[in-house]
């Protein structure tokens, strides 16, 4: 009689199947185990990753601080801002930044051609001057070459296009574009002008500090893609809550042209600012003196006024005229009174056409006379008392008036010539020594790190490869091998079942089915130890018993 297959080995649990896997794939035994791969993969990745940080260029950043004054509010409820609020949108303002590129030429980039990964290293190691060239081809420069550009005008459609510029001799140079067919040749310091199928070319190369041979890499953007560029690049705040004192920092690959555009920020910004406080002045002054013009036209006018009533009146002083002509009127009544009393005492005497008579009668007549004019003439200077000395009013006010305009004006001439702005510049930028990236010898190690972190984990991805495998194999000839042994199962059951058939069918179908149940487990036994093998990195074991 047959009997089934056994596993010899006991199969194991689905727990211990469980601890064991991150064993195979973590272990340090088993990742060990792939030392070759580690080593290359760490090489590889230490390698690039160094090649990368030889060819990262260092980052510089310098600050400036400028503080802002206010006259304080007549009430604190009034200030719903702070002043540093507006004058950093005024520092990032197109207004200022523009005339910044414009000054410094930051629409005009001029870069050395440096070789691949390894050349700006180079060139930052080496302060002097290189020969051009890799084995004298090429152009390209190993040390501190430089060349400085102030014009570069180029039609709108070479704007952003690299154009190449070549040292051919002593202050000779060769400006070239070979998409747009240019080939020029120029002189250090003199301006170069010349005709494209694109449009007209200037440029002037105020002077170039480089050896024959070294090329350099020329672009021209516009001024608006400048301002922007430098918008984004720049970091303004508020340093403290209602400090009005403002820190402006800037991020570059150059330390001398970083502090250079700070410096020139806050250069045009207090430009700006003396400007508009000297146009507010002008304005000013304009209108005071306008303001004066009109106050001294209208006193002349008084004047004039004035000169007429009294050449109307035949005076020069009418209340010195007035009193005097009080007094003669105070003599002729006196004069009148004693006059009228002797012609009453000679009425009794003689009558009224005796000559004594006649000639008081006379007298007293043209004293009368004489009072009647000098009522008229007191008459006629009231009324031009009364004008004069309105216009006396009016010129005095015309007068005040004039003076403080006059004084409001001589403190604008000293405001003007004493430049007072509201804002100043605590600390100007200074060139920055040290960047703000990592050193070269910490990248170095963090390549190295990177490196050996990589190898280990391509151990660990070939392990769980290998593991993957291994256990789709053993899944495979478990199925083979319950394939195999469920045929000779199937006939011992058939005979035993024929032999018990005639003493009991009852026990005979009973006896059936533990044979069956055997008959199915036993392939279910056998694949769980040929798990349990391939789990421990061992091959699966059978063996036939008879």
């Amino acid at each position: 009689m047959k009997r089934a297959l056994q596993p010899m080995s006991m199969p194991l649990s689905r727990r211990g199947r469980d601890v064991e896997a991150p064993e195979a794939l973590f272990g340090i035994r088993h990742v060990l185990r792939n030392g070759w791969l580690i080593v290359g993969v760490a090489c590889a990745i230490t390698i690039l990753a160094i090649a990368v940080a030889l060819g990262v260029k260092p980052v510089y950043e310098s600050n400036i601080l400028i503080q802002i004054t206010r006259h304080a509010p007549p009430s604190a409820d009034l200030q719903t801002e702070t002043p540093a609020i507006t004058e950093i949108e005024i520092l990032r303002s197109r207004s200022v930044l523009a005339r910044v590129v414009n000054a410094l030429h930051l629409d005009i980039a001029v870069e050395p051609t440096l070789f691949p990964v390894v050349g700006a290293f180079i060139a930052r190691s080496n302060p002097g001057l290189s020969d051009p060239g890799l084995f004298g081809l090429g152009g390209y420069v190993w040390g501190n070459e430089q060349a400085r550009v102030d014009i570069f005008k180029v039609p709108d459609a070479l704007l952003g296009q690299p154009f190449r510029l070549v040292v051919s001799g002593h202050d000779a140079y060769t400006l070239s574009q070979p998409e747009a067919g240019i080939r020029l040749h120029g002189k250090v310091g003199q301006q170069l002008r010349a005709s494209t199928l694109s449009g007209p070319l200037d440029i002037l190369v105020t002077s170039i500090h480089a050896r024959p041979g070294a090329a350099f890499t020329l672009h021209r953007s516009r001024e608006g893609q400048a301002v922007d560029r430098l918008q984004r690049s720049l970091a303004i705040a508020e340093k403290g809550r209602l400090s009005n004192v403002i820190g402006v920092s800037l991020q570059g690959g150059n330390p001398e042209l970083v502090s250079r555009i700070l410096n020139e920020i806050a250069d045009q910004y207090i430009q700006q600012q003396t400007a508009q406080k000297t146009d507010e002045v002008k304005n000013q002054l304009v209108f005071y003196d306008q303001q004066v013009a009109q106050a001294q036209r209208r006193i002349g006018e008084l004047d004039v006024r004035l000169n007429e009533l009294l050449r109307k009146h035949g005076a020069s002083d009418l209340s010195e005229d007035a009193r005097i002509l009080a007094q003669q009127s105070l003599v002729l009544q006196a004069e009148l009174t004693a006059k009228e009393q002797q012609k009453i005492a000679l009425s009794s005497r003689f009558g009224d056409r005796h000559p004594d008579m006649l000639v008081v009668t006379r007298h007293i007549a043209s004293v009368r006379r004489d009072l009647a004019d000098i009522e008229t003439r007191r008459k006629g200077f009231a009324a031009a008392q009364q004008e004069i000395l309105a216009v006396n009013r009016d010129k005095l006010a015309h007068s005040q008036m004039s003076f403080e305009l006059l004084n409001m004006r001589h403190k604008l001439d000293a405001l003007m010539l004493s430049n007072h702005i509201n804002v100043r510049l605590v600390d100007r930028a200074q060139t920055p020594l040290q960047s703000v990236t990592l050193a070269l010898p910490v990248m170095v190690v963090l390549a190295c790190l990177l490196g050996v972190v990589s190898g280990l984990v391509a151990s660990v991805l070939k392990n769980s490869l290998v593991r993957r495998k291994h256990r789709g194999g053993a899944a495979w000839g478990v199925r083979r091998l319950a394939i195999g042994t469920q045929a000779p199962l199937a006939d011992d059951n058939d005979e035993q079942q024929s032999a018990a058939s005639p003493v009991s069918p009852t026990a005979g179908q009973g006896e059936a089915a533990p044979g069956a149940g055997q008959g199915d487990a036993a392939p279910a036994a056998a694949q769980r130890s040929m798990e349990g093998n391939t789990a421990r990195g061992e091959a699966p074991a059978t063996t036939t018993q008879g």
